[in-house]
C-alpha cells in the first residue's frame, strides 16, 4: 500500500470513530430520529379528552387540556383528534382549585397567597382497560398579592398558567414507566 491509500483509510476510520462517539453522544443526551415515543402500556397514540372541571372556576379545563397536549407533544407522543385513532385515552378531573394566603406578615395580614389545583389523573388502553386510575395530583405556585381580589386577579391572569403547566408535566410523568416510580411535585415559588 502507498502512503495515499494508508492516509485514507486512517482517515475513514477517524471519521467513522468520529461520527460513532458523537451518535453515543447525542443519543446519550437524549436526542433521536423523529421516532414517537410511548408512555405506559407501549401506547404511542393519545386523545386528550376535554377535562371534567368539578370546580367553580370557567374555563380553566380548555388551559389543562391544551398544556397537557404541550407536554405529550414535547415528549414526542402523538396526540390524535379522535378516539378512533388512539391506542389511549387520557381522562382528567379538576377536582380542587384555590387561591388561599399562604403567608402573612406580622400584623396577621396576607402577603403571600397560593394557587393550588387538584386533578384526578385517568389512563385507559384502547379496550377500556384502566393503566391508570383516579391518580390525583396537586400542584400549586405561591405569588405576592395585597388582598384577596388582587390574590384572584393575579391568580387567573397568570399564576394558574404555570400551575396547570407543572400539573401538566406530573400527568406525563405519571404516564412514563419511570416517572410512575419517581413522579415528584415540583413546586415553583413566584415571587
Amino acid at each position: 500500500m502507498n502512503n495515499r491509500q494508508i492516509f485514507v483509510i486512517k482517515n475513514f476510520f477517524n471519521i467513522a470513530f468520529f461520527i460513532i462517539i458523537v451518535s453515543f453522544i447525542a443519543s446519550s443526551c437524549g436526542y433521536r430520529l423523529a421516532t414517537h415515543s410511548s408512555i405506559i402500556g407501549n401506547i404511542k397514540t393519545v386523545y386528550v379528552e376535554t377535562p371534567k372541571n368539578s370546580t367553580s372556576n370557567p374555563d380553566i379545563a380548555l388551559y389543562l387540556k391544551k398544556s397537557i397536549i404541550n407536554e405529550l407533544i414535547a415528549h414526542n407522543i402523538k396526540v390524535v383528534d379522535q378516539k378512533l385513532h388512539a391506542q389511549g385515552y387520557l381522562e382528567t378531573d379538576i377536582t380542587s382549585y384555590s387561591v388561599d394566603p399562604s403567608l402573612f406578615n406580622s400584623e396577621g395580614l396576607p402577603i403571600v397567597y397560593r394557587c393550588m389545583i387538584t386533578i384526578s389523573l385517568t389512563l385507559k388502553d384502547r379496550d377500556g382497560k384502566a393503566l391508570i386510575l383516579n391518580k390525583l395530583l396537586t400542584s400549586f405556585a405561591d405569588f405576592k398579592a395585597n388582598n384577596r381580589e388582587i390574590a384572584l386577579q393575579i391568580a387567573k391572569n397568570s399564576v394558574q398558567q404555570k400551575v396547570l403547566d407543572q400539573l401538566a408535566v406530573l400527568i406525563f410523568n405519571a404516564q412514563t414507566s419511570i416517572g410512575r416510580f419517581f413522579c415528584t411535585l415540583s413546586n415553583r415559588k413566584s415571587f
